[in-house]
């Protein structure tokens, strides 16, 4: 194994967790208002524009990674949107 798959891969977990403490924070407590609408909405975007430059480019680590953020922004902001 490469070192630089390592850190890649290292990288991309670490990357793709971001928000998923949040989310689940949040599912159990049933508490968002403390959560900003923008910047959930930045984090979607962040999302989206990362995967369709990893597909652009073929890139495995940052499209899956960034596929794993967004659906982590998303879930957050249906959190929002219930718990708000």
């Amino acid at each position: 194994m490469e070192i630089s798959f390592l850190f890649g891969f290292l990288g991309s977990l670490t990357a793709a967790s971001l928000f998923f403490p949040q989310v689940i924070r949040s599912y159990k407590t049933k508490e968002t208002k403390d959560l900003s609408w923008f910047g959930i909405v930045i984090g979607m975007l962040n999302g989206i524009f990362w995967v369709v430059y990893g597909l652009l480019k073929v890139d495995l680590f940052i499209w899956v990674t960034n596929t794993l953020l967004f659906i982590g922004a998303f879930l957050l902001l249906l959190l929002k949107k219930k718990y708000g």
